[in-house]
C-alpha cells in the first residue's frame, strides 16, 4: 500500500463491504427467475441432435454447406459430360 493511502483504500474497502449487502438478490426472487425459464421444445433438441454424428461428434454446418456444393458441382458436370 502506498505510503498516505491508508485511509483511503480502508475507505474503499469499507464501502465495498456495506454495498455488498445491497447488491444481492432476495432469495425468493432468486426462485422465480428460475421458474420463469421455458424449457427447449422436443422439435429444438431433435434438430440440436441432427448437428451430431452416430460417434457423438459435432457437425459443423459450414462443412455440410460445403459437402452440398461439392455434389451439386459434381452434378453440374455430370449433366454437362451427358
Amino acid at each position: 500500500m502506498p505510503p498516505g493511502k491508508g485511509p483511503l483504500w480502508s475507505a474503499v474497502l469499507l464501502l465495498g463491504l456495506l454495498s455488498s449487502p445491497a447488491l444481492a438478490q432476495e432469495p425468493g426472487k432468486i426462485g422465480a427467475s428460475q421458474q420463469n425459464i421455458e424449457t427447449p421444445s422436443l422439435e429444438f433438441l431433435e434438430f440440436l441432435g441432427d448437428w451430431e454424428t452416430d460417434d457423438g461428434e459435432w457437425i459443423d454446418p459450414e462443412e455440410l454447406e460445403q459437402i452440398a456444393i461439392a455434389d451439386q458441382d459434381q452434378n453440374n458436370e455430370d449433366a454437362e459430360q451427358k
